[in-house]
């Protein structure tokens, strides 16, 4: 494979990957934020996470295609390889999706002390 057409199927992939997270993130729209934020931040990681196609080579795919291909079609290696990372990877953003819903809330909370009872009612 040539490195024009490795990064053509790159570029593909994250216009794809674009598409899928703009529909992702259209369908969860109505959900309330402490279950919007993680599904949008968990998926986004389970996509855009690179690993190494294989330890002979420079070229780097989405892990979880790795992990699929290296669980399904390779005899010696495990879907770890790839599937390893990528676990931490998600729990690294659910980490991170459970602090913005937190930071969020404290957001909304400082909003709404601030407003104090009177706003409700300007004279």
């Amino acid at each position: 494979m040539t490195t024009k057409a490795y990064l053509w199927g790159w570029f593909a992939y994250l216009v794809g990957t674009v598409g899928v997270l703009f529909v992702w993130w259209w369908l969860t729209r109505s959900l309330a934020v402490w279950a919007k934020v993680p599904l949008r931040i968990v998926l986004t990681a389970l996509l855009i996470t690179p690993w190494s196609v294989s330890p002979e080579h420079d070229e780097w795919a989405p892990a979880w295609v790795v992990s699929l291909f290296d669980g399904l079609a390779q005899e010696d290696i495990s879907l770890w390889r790839a599937g390893g990372p990528l676990v931490a990877m998600l729990l690294v953003a659910l980490v991170v999706a459970v602090l913005e819903v937190w930071r969020q809330r404290r957001k909304q909370a400082r909003l709404n002390l601030d407003a104090g009872p009177d706003s409700a009612h300007p004279e």
